[in-house]
């Protein structure tokens, strides 16, 4: 399926989603792999690949040493949201995934969706399938998802500074 020219600007269009569904507050859309969202999938697949090869072959432990210390915990005292990230990583390629989660959990959390996220990416890249999006169903339940995620990132903020990370 090809996009047409829209026959004013020159610009080309793309069809709408193939599928829309609507779960609560969040609307699921299916787009064609000719979409330009596609290129995501292909995004997810490539960094991904290249994070687990990372984990798998590289020195992490000697790499980890080099990196220069946090400067927002060297100004204020206190961790930042993403303190314990190096050693969650570091306990995650060597397999121990409740080290990992007890270092950071929202940051753990969020690596362990996107590698969760890279075979269906690279299934949907390689046999050309189609897309899903997840949108909201309205500007409610738009501030509704950012007023969690701030809750998530203080709780989470909080039990890193509590942890002493």
């Amino acid at each position: 399926m090809e996009g047409v020219t829209d026959g004013v600007t020159g610009n080309r269009r793309f069809p709408g989603p193939l599928r829309v569904r609507r779960l609560g507050p969040l609307v699921l859309r299916a787009y064609p792999p000719e979409h330009p969202t596609a290129d995501l999938e292909v995004a997810i697949t490539i960094v991904g690949l290249a994070a687990i090869l990372a984990g798998v072959l590289l020195p992490l432990d000697t790499l980890a040493g080099l990196l220069p210390p946090c400067r927002f915990h060297q100004l204020t005292g206190r961790p930042c949201l993403t303190c314990g990230t190096t050693r969650l990583l570091l306990a995650l390629a060597h397999g121990h995934l409740l080290e990992a989660i007890a270092w950071n959990p929202l940051v753990a959390v969020a690596v362990l969706v996107f590698l969760g996220l890279v075979p269906v990416a690279a299934v949907q890249w390689i046999f050309r399938l189609p897309r899903w999006r997840v949108g909201f169903a309205s500007a409610r339940a738009r501030w509704i998802a950012a007023a969690l995620v701030v809750l998530l990132l203080a709780l989470d903020w909080f039990y890193v500074t509590w942890r002493g990370t």
